[in-house]
C-alpha cells in the first residue's frame, strides 16, 4: 500500500552543474544543494524532516557524481507502483532486479541533519530522533531540473488496531 506523504518540489538548472556534480558558478556541490532543500523542508514542515528523495534517474546521476561515487554506483530505487513510494513491493522489486545487475545500487544517503558520525565517517544514527537517511527514489516521470523530498504521514484516513498472534513456547527438557 502507497503512502500519503507531506512534500514540496524544488527546482535548479541541470546545466549549471559540471561533470563531477559542482556547480559551474561557485563549486557548491549539488549534494550541498540538496541539503539545503532538506534545510527548507523542514523550515516549511517544522515537525517533520524529509525521509525520500524523488528525481529522474539522470538527477540521481547527478547526485552520486556530487558524492564522487564510483561509476559502478547507481543512486536510486526505482519506483514500481506509479510515482508515490510502495513501502513494501518496491524494496522486493529492486532487490529482485539487483540480482541480474552489475551495478551496486545506493537506496539511502545521510540526512542532511545528522552531524554525528563514527571514527570512520559514517552518520551515526540516533534512533530516538525522527531523523533518517534520506530514501533516494527514481521517479522516471519527473522533469530533470527537479527534485521531491517528501515524508510520509500517518493520517492516512484508516483505523489501525493492535493484532495479538500467538506464538508457540516451547521446552527444552
Amino acid at each position: 500500500m502507497m503512502e500519503k506523504e507531506l512534500y514540496k518540489t524544488y527546482h535548479f538548472n541541470h546545466a549549471d552543474y559540471d561533470s563531477s556534480g559542482r556547480r559551474k558558478s561557485d563549486g557548491k556541490s549539488f549534494r550541498d544543494v540538496v541539503k539545503e532543500f532538506e534545510f527548507d523542508f523542514h523550515d516549511t514542515y517544522s515537525a517533520e524532516f524529509a525521509l525520500n528523495l524523488y528525481a529522474n534517474s539522470l538527477t540521481m546521476a547527478l547526485l552520486a557524481k556530487s558524492n564522487d561515487a564510483a561509476p559502478f554506483l547507481v543512486y536510486g530505487m526505482d519506483l514500481t507502483q506509479g510515482n508515490s513510494f510502495d513501502a513494501t513491493q518496491d524494496p522486493f522489486v529492486n532487490h529482485e532486479m539487483e540480482k541480474y545487475s552489475q551495478n551496486i545500487y545506493v537506496y539511502g544517503i545521510d540526512s542532511a541533519f545528522m552531524t554525528e558520525f563514527d571514527e570512520y565517517g559514517y552518520p551515526i544514527l540516533d534512533e530516538d530522533s525522527d531523523i533518517f537517511p534520506l530514501t533516494l527514489l527514481v521517479d522516471s516521470t519527473m522533469r530533470n531540473n527537479e527534485v521531491r523530498l517528501a515524508v510520509p504521514t500517518a493520517d492516512d484516513g484508516d483505523e489501525t488496531e493492535d493484532v495479538t498472534i500467538d506464538v508457540p513456547q516451547y521446552e527444552y527438557a
